[in-house]
């Protein structure tokens, strides 16, 4: 039941972009040893799949998934040493980023990358973790920049 509880306040702190919370419990998944598999498919991957229906409905807009990317970052920081330890492997490889199109789309990438990829490896789960946090964290989103892309375009 702990466990539980510990892998849904970090899903929920990712989500509302609460960085302090969200260290916490993720540093709390590592103390109390809960499987990296089971903090990736339980928490981390909900919360990007959450995102990324909020952002197609229309609940959720770039500076809110800025914030919640900054968080993912922060996560992501904690989580690399414990989940490549915990599965001794020494390396993984980050996919490169391939979040494409208007903001709009975005959330439907976002959704497809954690329904895709719930049956990987923690390792390359870690990658896939590490390129939608920095992709994010790096793609400019704003208006006049998709504008711009979109004018070039024709």
């Amino acid at each position: 039941m702990a466990a539980e509880e510990t892998l849904k306040s970090l899903q929920e702190a990712i989500f509302d972009g609460e960085l302090q919370d969200a260290k916490a419990a993720a540093q709390k998944a590592v103390d109390e040893g809960i499987a990296s598999n089971q903090i990736l498919n339980d928490s981390i991957l909900p919360a990007i799949l959450e995102i990324g229906e909020s952002m197609e409905e229309g609940d959720f807009f770039m500076p809110e998934v800025k914030i919640s990317t900054k968080t993912l970052l922060e996560v992501a920081e904690i989580l690399r040493s414990y989940i490549i330890n915990s599965e001794k492997k020494a390396d993984y490889s980050v996919p490169p980023w391939i979040g494409e199109g208007d903001i709009d789309d975005i959330g439907t990438y976002l959704k497809a990358v954690a329904e895709e990829n719930k049956d990987l490896s923690p390792e390359e789960q870690m990658g896939i973790l590490d390129m939608v946090a920095s992709g994010l964290d790096t793609h400019e989103f704003t208006p006049c920049k998709i504008q711009a892309t979109e004018a070039n375009d024709e």
